[in-house]
């Protein structure tokens, strides 16, 4: 009897001991951790070393113009032959219906080129304030993602950074307009 009461004031102390050590770390980590998101010290760089001759990044933005199936997709390819960079911008059209399902036969494509494409402009060499753009968007839709409350939705915005080797994904959705995305857009496409 008396070592089932040994046991349990043992447990007892183990677990308050566990929960005191717990409590000490998150406040730690509070007074350490700022809730503020500011990329603006790494933003002055024009240098885009992730990518290379064998990475690219691929910006994303999907409207919202039909709802729950989505809207008109535009797409930022950057990639870089390793000496300069360069960018190809792509316009799928949306539909009020679900996607096309791909032929049996047919070879897998991404999932935006299941849409009409309407507009494409390959290999833009970018310039340094169009590198700033782009590390200002990305660094724009992390913020949005880290500092917004998660919602179950079935329509909206959908932003993306995905990089070709997967090592980089930031899906935001929903999402916002996206801002510096548009005006890395407008700098490539006008």
């Amino acid at each position: 009897m008396l070592t089932i009461i040994m046991k349990n004031i043992l447990l007892t102390l183990s677990i308050g001991i566990l929960l005191a050590g717990c409590v000490d770390k998150n406040g730690e980590l509070e007074n350490s951790q700022s809730n503020n998101f500011d990329a603006s010290d790494n933003n002055k760089s024009a240098e885009l070393g992730y990518i290379d001759e064998w990475n690219s990044i691929e910006l994303a933005h999907t409207n919202d113009e039909y709802g729950e199936w989505g809207g008109d997709s535009e797409i930022i390819q950057i990639y870089s032959d390793g000496k300069v960079y360069y960018a190809n911008y792509a316009k799928y059209l949306g539909e009020p219906g679900p996607p096309e399902q791909p032929k049996e036969d047919e070879e897998v494509k991404v999932w935006y080129e299941y849409k009409k494409l309407e507009r494409k402009i390959d290999s833009v060499e970018l310039t340094t304030e169009q590198l700033l753009l782009i590390k200002d968007a990305i660094y724009h839709l992390a913020k949005e993602k880290i500092t917004k409350s998660s919602m179950p939705t079935h329509g909206g915005i959908v932003n993306s950074v995905v990089s070709k080797d997967s090592t980089l994904i930031i899906d935001d959705y929903p999402s916002d307009e996206w801002e510096p995305f548009h005006k890395l857009k407008r700098t490539i496409t006008e």
